[in-house]
């Protein structure tokens, strides 16, 4: 894994238990309509793949903050989050992904004073570095061992989060993603 991968990673996880640039989170949501979410009640949150790069680079510390966050929000739902799968009705399963960007904006600089014909036209040109998170969480059907909800933010990161506010800005990440659970949802017909 090159380098910039694993600064993107290690960034992405210090936004996620750190901070992020934004508490403007909105979650982007999509559900299986066939799913009978009036039945769902308790959740086994999964453990994390380690098979993937990234997922290596994550910490147990870090999962089991992620995971405290997201059952309490849970929790102060309604919900039960229990620990043997066969009692759940649904699994949480999150994943983190993580994209470096660059924002490139052209300007005239020449403009001082607003006299434009003072000078010669000159352009500047402004380039920055960023790295985008997303944060996903999906809901799987233990009966089909399928996704039937899914949900996303997205955040540009700050590249130096305040320790300080990490539980905080966890458990403001965690009500943003579960924000949209459970769906408007009507029982098939």
């Amino acid at each position: 894994m090159g380098a910039s991968l694993r600064l993107a990673v290690v960034i992405f996880m210090a936004y996620l238990l750190n901070g992020c640039a934004s508490t403007d989170l909105k979650a982007v949501s999509d559900y299986d309509t066939s799913f009978a979410f009036d039945r769902v009640q308790r959740l086994a949150i999964l453990p994390i793949d380690r098979t993937s790069a990234a997922e290596k680079l994550i910490s147990d510390l870090q999962v089991d903050r992620v995971n405290e966050a997201l059952g309490e929000e849970l929790r102060s739902r309604g919900y039960e989050v229990v620990d043997d799968r066969a009692e759940a009705d649904v699994y949480l399963a999150w994943h983190l992904v993580t994209r470096e960007k660059t924002d490139i904006r052209a300007y005239n600089a020449a403009s001082a004073y607003n006299c434009w014909r003072c000078g010669p036209p000159v352009s500047d040109v402004s380039v920055r570095q960023y790295v985008e998170g997303t944060f996903i969480v999906d809901l799987i059907d233990p009966a089909r061992n399928r996704s039937v909800w899914r949900s996303t933010i997205q955040s540009t990161l700050k590249s130096k989060p305040d320790p300080d506010d990490a539980a905080k800005n966890r458990a403001v990440a965690a009500k943003a993603v579960l924000a949209p659970f459970p769906p408007e949802w009507s029982p098939p017909q």
